[in-house]
C-alpha cells in the first residue's frame, strides 16, 4: 500500500480520477430521458383534426413545439438554418381527405443525424398518427350507429399489453452510468496493475520489493494484488455512492453484487500483472493494456447486440472479461436473479483470473532466476 500511495499514476487513476470521472457523468444524464425535443409544425390545413394534432404534439413530454410554418419551404433546408429535430407536415384538405375516406398522409421530417433524436421522434410520431386515426374511424363508427365499445373492438381486434420487466422508465441515467462506471473500473485497476511490476525494475526498486517479499514471487503477487484490491473495493464502494445520491434503482443484491465487483476487480489486477510481469517497457505494456481494454465497451454488447456483430468481433468480445462481468452485473442488478444463474460467468472470469496469475507467478519466477544466475570466475593460471 505504501509503495502504490508514493506512485503518483497509480494515485492519479485509483483515486482522483474516479472523484472526478464518476461525479461528472452522473451529473451528463442526470435528466435520465429526453425530454421537450424543440421540433415545427406546417399547418396547412387549419383544421380541427390538424389541431388536434397540433395539441397532442405540444402536450407530448419529449417534444416542444418552437417554430410554426407559415409557407411551404423547403424542408429539408430548414434544419440548416433552425435548431428544431422534426417538422410536423400537415397538408392543406388533410381533414376533408378524411372525411372523405381518402388516405391522407401526415409527414415527419426528422433529423436523425443523431440517432437517439431520430428513434424518438419517429415513434411519437407514429403514435400521434395511430391515435388520430383510430379517433376518426371511431367516430365513423359511431355515426352510423355503433356505440363506442364495439367501436373500439373493430379498430382494436387484438390489445397489446407490453409489461417492461427491467428499467421500464427508459432511463439514460440507469442504464448507461451503470455500464460506463463498471467499464472504467476495469480501466483503472487494469492500467495500475499494468505497471506493477516493470516500473519496479525501471525505478530501481525491484531489489527493495524483493526484500519486503523474502525473495517470494508468491508473495509479491499476493502482496500487490490485496493492496490493489484495497483500492480497488474504495471504487467500488464510490460507484456504490452515486448509485444512492444519483436515485439509481437496483435490486436489493447488495454482498452479491460487492462480491462480484471484488471479484472483477481481482481478474483485471491479474490481467494486468500478467503484461507487467511478462513486458520490460512499461509504455509498450500500457499501450497492449489500452488496445485490449478500449474496445470493450463496444464490444460487450451494452450498446450494439453481440450477435449483430461480424464474427471476429463477437470473437473477440468473448476474450474480454468485461464482457461476462457485464452479463452477471445486469442479471444481479436489474434482473435480481439468483447467484446461481451467473456462474457460467464467473467460470470464465476465474479462468482469465487463473491465466492471470500464473503466467504472472512463472514470469516473476524466471526473472528470480536470471537475477541470480552463479557467476563463473576465471580459473587462475599456475606456472
Amino acid at each position: 500500500m505504501e509503495i502504490i500511495s508514493r506512485d503518483q499514476f497509480a494515485r492519479t487513476l485509483l483515486v482522483v480520477l474516479p472523484l472526478l470521472v464518476y461525479f461528472f457523468l452522473a451529473f451528463i444524464y442526470v435528466k435520465g430521458a429526453m425530454r421537450e425535443i424543440p421540433v415545427a409544425v406546417y399547418d396547412g390545413d387549419h383544421s380541427e383534426v390538424s389541431r388536434a394534432i397540433t395539441s397532442m404534439i405540444e402536450s407530448s413530454a419529449a417534444m416542444d413545439i418552437t417554430c410554426y410554418l407559415s409557407s411551404e419551404d423547403d424542408m429539408e433546408r430548414f434544419f440548416l438554418r433552425h435548431d428544431e429535430h422534426a417538422v410536423f407536415y400537415i397538408p392543406r384538405g388533410f381533414a376533408k381527405d378524411i372525411y372523405r375516406n381518402k388516405t391522407t398522409r401526415l409527414t415527419v421530417y426528422t433529423n436523425s443525424s443523431n440517432i437517439v433524436y431520430g428513434n424518438i421522434l419517429y415513434r411519437e410520431a407514429a403514435v400521434i398518427a395511430g391515435t388520430v386515426s383510430a379517433g376518426v374511424t371511431i367516430n365513423r363508427l359511431e355515426h352510423v350507429g355503433i356505440n363506442h365499445r364495439e367501436a373500439m373492438a373493430l379498430i382494436m381486434p387484438i390489445e397489446t399489453q407490453t409489461r417492461i420487466l427491467f428499467n421500464p422508465w427508459f432511463n439514460y441515467l440507469y442504464y448507461l452510468l451503470p455500464g460506463l462506471m463498471t467499464v472504467l473500473l476495469q480501466m483503472f485497476i487494469f492500467f495500475v496493475a499494468t505497471r506493477a511490476f516493470n516500473s519496479e525494475v525501471n525505478n530501481g526498486t525491484f531489489d527493495e520489493l524483493l526484500r519486503i517479499a523474502r525473495n517470494s514471487p508468491l508473495q509479491m503477487l499476493i502482496g500487490k494484488g490485496m493492496a490493489y484490491t484495497a483500492y480497488g473495493v474504495a471504487i467500488i464502494m464510490l460507484i456504490g455512492i452515486v448509485f444512492l445520491l444519483f436515485g439509481i434503482p437496483f435490486v436489493q443484491l447488495v454482498v452479491e453484487l460487492i462480491l462480484l465487483f471484488t471479484f472483477f476487480t481481482m481478474v483485471n489486477i491479474s490481467l494486468g500483472f500478467l503484461l507487467s510481469t511478462t513486458l520490460d517497457e512499461e509504455i509498450f505494456a500500457l499501450d497492449v493494456a489500452f488496445f485490449y481494454n478500449s474496445p470493450a465497451f463496444v464490444f460487450s454488447g451494452f450498446t450494439f447486440p453481440m450477435f449483430g456483430m461480424p464474427f471476429f468481433n463477437s470473437l473477440y468480445a468473448k476474450f474480454i472479461p468485461y464482457t461476462h462481468f457485464l452479463h452477471a452485473f445486469f442479471k444481479l442488478y436489474q434482473m435480481g436473479t439468483p447467484v446461481r444463474y451467473i456462474y457460467p460467468d464467473l467460470k470464465i472470469l476465474l479462468l482469465f483470473f487463473a491465466v492471470g496469475f500464473i503466467t504472472s507467478y512463472v514470469a516473476l519466477k524466471l526473472r528470480l532466476k536470471e537475477n541470480h544466475k552463479p557467476i563463473h570466475q576465471p580459473i587462475p593460471e599456475f606456472a
